[in-house]
């Protein structure tokens, strides 16, 4: 897996995108780094913050990369949380911290990026299929500096 430029992504997205969890590693950290901080939101983070959370969410399997052949073109990262305190950093009342997997309620969305919007909704699902029957909450910051709060209960489908 690697990180290409632009014309390269374009040409990778051909062909039909996989959805996968990584493996941990050093390699995979500076991939997803490195894609996420292309633009604003994520290019404007302090490095050490951004780069703790992805390696939680790599380490604790909270995640969802889209790839294109051997091209990250997109990816998805939460922390598992409780829903009270999901209420409360909707709020802005509180700070996000996990809890472990087994006394999480709801999950936290923190990390989604792709780049294309057709990539969106395929990657969702994959997350809404790992976490199924949990609140999901999450705010949305966009490059024009806008931000929504908001959370949705995940079902399990079968």
């Amino acid at each position: 897996m690697q990180q290409k430029s632009k014309s390269a992504v374009r040409e990778a997205a051909r062909e039909e995108p996989v959805l996968r969890q990584l493996k941990p590693s050093m390699e995979v950290l500076g991939i997803i780094a490195s894609f996420l901080t292309r633009e604003p939101p994520f290019s404007e983070f302090r490095a050490g913050k951004l780069l703790a959370a992805i390696r939680f969410q790599l380490s604790s399997r909270n995640h969802v990369a889209m790839l294109s052949g051997e091209t990250l073109i997109g990816y998805c990262g939460w922390l598992p949380i409780t829903k009270t305190l999901g209420e409360k950093w909707i709020a802005n009342k509180a700070k996000l911290v996990p809890v472990p997997q087994e006394a999480a309620d709801a999950v936290a969305l923190t990390i989604v990026s792709f780049t294309s919007r057709e990539h969106l909704l395929p990657i969702i699902r994959e997350c809404r299929r790992l976490q199924p029957d949990r609140r999901v909450f999450f705010k949305r910051e966009r490059k024009e500096g806008r931000a929504n709060k908001n959370s949705v209960f995940n079902r399990q489908t079968s």
